[in-house]
């Protein structure tokens, strides 16, 4: 069961504040191999205190929640980012108090995604959203990355071989949901994308899969985006209209079976 507590929309056309949604780089560039980091977490952290992406070399999985980054290790064990790591692609956002869901037993992502969906649909679904979730989990299917040398293999065969998968069962702890809109296909994935963390901050990672037992979720919606683009050759004179869908499927959904 999902209990919502959705505000009216502001119907008046007027927004004294607007805190928009921070992104470095496009996950086109992400998908063709670009991971030189282009941005210090510090700096990342001036944007925002709740967040996804990924670290230099793609080295690990990131999230950020409670205004701390944390790297998401080979083992799906966690540590807290030094302000002088770098992203080359990550999302980040102000989550202020916003609209409140209360959700009952969710078995799965793709159930967790059609609820939320619902949500969105209320509140119109060409905007963007970002989610967090506290609750407890019989089980959490979480993947992170390993460290890439040079030269950088594109990021779905990265995955064929270094992508590492766990699982977490019966743990509380908190799920980073943003929400990019269809029309947005490529700067960013359409639909949900999920991390989690626990509540120790010990362990997390990208999420594959969820069975939820109930949870809490402060929903913010914006109408602001910030695009922040590398200044590095290797997204100057990349075609990046040739990242495919089909490996914007693998980077969301996984490499292996």
């Amino acid at each position: 069961m999902t209990q919502h507590s959705l505000r009216p929309r502001d119907v008046s056309g007027i927004k004294e504040k607007r805190d928009p949604v921070y992104q470095i780089s496009t996950l086109q560039s992400l998908i063709l191999g670009n991971y030189y980091g282009c941005l210090y977490i510090e700096d990342l952290l001036k944007h925002g205190d709740t967040g996804i992406g990924t670290f230099h070399a793609v080295a690990g999985e990131l999230i950020v929640i409670d205004g701390h980054c944390y790297r998401i290790l080979a083992d799906g064990s966690v540590i807290e980012a030094q302000p002088l790591d770098t992203t080359p692609f990550a999302s980040i956002a102000y989550l202020e108090e916003g609209h409140t869901i209360k959700f009952g037993a969710m078995a799965t992502a793709e159930a967790l995604r059609n609820a939320l969906d619902d949500s969105i649909e209320l509140l119109g679904p060409n905007s963007m959203y970002v989610v967090r979730i506290d609750g407890y989990f019989n089980r959490v299917a979480a993947r992170t990355e390993l460290y890439q040398h040079e030269p950088y293999k594109p990021f779905a065969e990265v995955l064929e071989t270094d992508e590492r998968r766990f699982a977490f069962e019966n743990v509380e702890g908190s799920l980073v949901c943003f929400y990019f809109p269809p029309f947005m296909d490529g700067v960013n994935t359409p639909g949900w994308h999920f991390h989690f963390i626990n509540t120790a901050r010990t362990f997390g990672g990208h999420v594959f899969d969820v069975d939820m037992v109930h949870g809490t979720a402060t929903l913010n919606k914006t109408d602001r985006f910030i695009l922040d683009l590398p200044s590095n050759q290797a997204f100057q004179y990349a075609d990046l209209a040739n990242a495919s869908k089909d490996d914007i499927h693998k980077v969301e959904q996984g490499g292996g079976d």
